[in-house]
This record gives C-alpha cells, sequence and structure tokens, in this order.
C-alpha cells in the first residue's frame, strides 16, 4: 500500500490460498474486497451478506456498457453513444449478465452496485 492510499482489500488471516488469489484478481480489476464478516461490521447489516462476484471480472468496455444499462439507455441509445452497433451492445449486454448470473438488466445492474462494481 501506498502511503494515503485507501486499502483495497481485506482478508482475515485464515483467507485460503484461493480466497487470497480471488482477491488479488478483484482488486486488478478495480474492485474492493473485504472478508465477508468484516464487510457485515462494517456495512451494519450482519444479517445481509456482501456480494462477492467471484469471475464477474468484466472487461473495460462491459463495464461501460453496464453504466449505460444503469443510466437507462436502450441498446440503440448505447450503440450511439459508444459509437458500435447495436448487435455489438446485445453482444456485450448478454456476456454482462452471463458473467453476473444475473436474469435480466436490472438485475445486472443491482448486482453490480452490490458488488462494487459501480458506483451508486
Amino acid at each position: 500500500m501506498i502511503s494515503g492510499d485507501t486499502p483495497r482489500a481485506y482478508l482475515l488471516k485464515e483467507a485460503t490460498a484461493s480466497e487470497l488469489a480471488a482477491a488479488v484478481n478483484a482488486v486488478a480489476q478495480g474492485l474492493v474486497v473485504f472478508d465477508p464478516a468484516i464487510a457485515a461490521l462494517i456495512s451494519n447489516r450482519p444479517h445481509e451478506a456482501p456480494l462477492l462476484l467471484e469471475g464477474a471480472n468484466l472487461s473495460d468496455r462491459e463495464i461501460e456498457v453496464l453504466r449505460h444499462v444503469a443510466a437507462g439507455l436502450p441498446n440503440k441509445g448505447i450503440a450511439r453513444e459508444l459509437s458500435i452497433s447495436e448487435h455489438t451492445v446485445k453482444f456485450h449486454v448478454g456476456t454482462i449478465l452471463g458473467k453476473l448470473g444475473a436474469a435480466s438488466r436490472t438485475e445486472a445492474v443491482t448486482l453490480a452496485v452490490r458488488g462494487g462494481i459501480l458506483p451508486l
């Protein structure tokens, strides 16, 4: 950690090697990672476990598309904003839904916010 930087991950010393590896990968993708017990304490909602989006690993372009989805734009509007085809937008949206395990655009945005991929 560089002096003055905010920590991007906090794991307990009992973390397994695979948990550590997943945390490193998530931080490299720009996510913030907390052990579920620590996250529950921080959120003051111990009954609600934080969402861990292991394997989500959205590309920069997918996150950009997801931001536009979160803003309520239809595929045509996203295509226009990003100067790509509607077919490409549909492909990205489908990939995002698959990576997040979401059944709809709304669920994808909700999961992305809860998982720290998109800010509130």
